[in-house]
């Protein structure tokens, strides 16, 4: 009795660590962006080695919504970058004039444009 206790205890734990080890993969939030228009300029900011950065200048389009207006987007190499279809896509690819959706994660700062840094970016050519 006490070694199937101690056997089950033991597949308890395993599992538990196997699933906290588990990552939610990364995705396009289904929310309305916080940010909708098109990119008007591009700073990269580091390309050291792997590591790409960049603020990302978004000019807002008319008649869409979203929750602010222009914006300075921080993008890294964990921000989500997808186009339109869902095919990811790398900082570099980012070009003046695509039209950008992007969501924030943190805090903004609320400055004009406001500032943030983007968990995730939709792409469209």
């Amino acid at each position: 009795m006490k070694r199937t206790s101690l056997l089950y205890l033991s597949c308890l734990l395993l599992l538990g660590t196997l699933l906290s080890g588990c990552e939610e993969p990364k995705r396009i939030p289904d929310t309305l962006p916080d940010v909708y228009g098109y990119i008007t300029d591009i700073k990269r900011t580091a390309t050291n080695g792997k590591v790409a950065k960049a603020v990302v200048a978004v000019k807002s389009m008319e008649g869409v919504e979203a929750n602010y207006p222009d914006a300075s987007i921080s993008i890294d190499e964990n921000t989500l970058i997808e186009d339109e279809d869902g095919k990811e896509l790398t900082l570099s690819q980012l070009r003046e004039g695509h039209e950008v959706q992007a969501w924030f994660a943190g805090d903004i700062l609320d400055s004009k444009p406001i500032q943030g840094y983007a968990k995730a970016v939709r792409i469209k050519y």
